[in-house]
């Protein structure tokens, strides 16, 4: 995990596209379209109305990133104790995730304005866990402490780590690098097709004769 300061490393157009990806495939239903809600802002509650498609071209985005310079090196250290980097294979803030995680708790959708204050709240029980031991702030602790307090968190707080975890995973495994990391090679032309392999083809065939077919 890098000691340096977090730097955000994923513009507005992009995240954009990010959030709208993993919010469809936590949600199973990329149906969003015309949606209304309450969001929470420095002047009170507004009610933001949507159309049918955002312009990804030319995105207007009414919202500010909303996370602290501190909660965000937070999520930069939370993102790369669940996935390190690993060889080839690079951290999740390497990729730009706590950007991501930024946008997520900052959007008006009703799901993100759902998550915003269980993410939040966990974010703040970091620092009171640091608290505990001495140190300043969670992001001002030793490595080592950083690590005990996130450890601790499937218990302390299941909630916030299982939400933390689902959107970091999410979000890592839809880009290049995570594609890359489990194999997957979609959207790549082949020239031939192999077909199932004779031990996909076994199965298959004890699977039928158990159906009778």
């Amino acid at each position: 995990m890098s000691e340096r300061p977090y730097v955000s490393k994923v513009d507005r157009r992009t995240a954009l596209i990010w959030l709208g990806a993993v919010g469809a495939a936590a949600a199973g239903d990329p149906a969003r379209a015309g949606v209304v809600v309450q969001a929470a802002g420095a002047a009170g509650v507004q009610v933001l109305g949507y159309g049918t498609d955002p312009n990804l071209v030319h995105p207007v985005i009414p919202w500010p990133r909303t996370l602290t310079k501190d909660q965000l090196q937070a999520c930069a250290h939370f993102c790369d104790f669940i996935l390190p980097s690993e060889g080839p294979t690079p951290s999740a803030s390497a990729l730009g995730v706590p950007d991501f995680i930024d946008e997520w708790v900052s959007a008006p959708y009703p799901e993100q304005v759902r998550d915003r204050p269980l993410l939040l709240e966990g974010l703040a029980s970091l620092d009171k866990a640091a608290w505990q031991i001495g140190a300043s702030s969670f992001t001002g602790a030793a490595a080592a402490q950083r690590d005990s307090i996130l450890a601790g968190l499937p218990k302390t707080s299941p909630g916030f780590f299982l939400r933390f975890r689902g959107l970091v995973v999410g979000a890592y495994y839809t880009t290049r690098e995570g594609f890359k990391d489990i194999g997957y090679v979609g959207n790549v032309a082949r020239l031939s097709d192999p077909g199932p392999s004779p031990e996909v083809k076994a199965h298959l065939e004890r699977e039928l004769k158990k159906l009778g077919l």
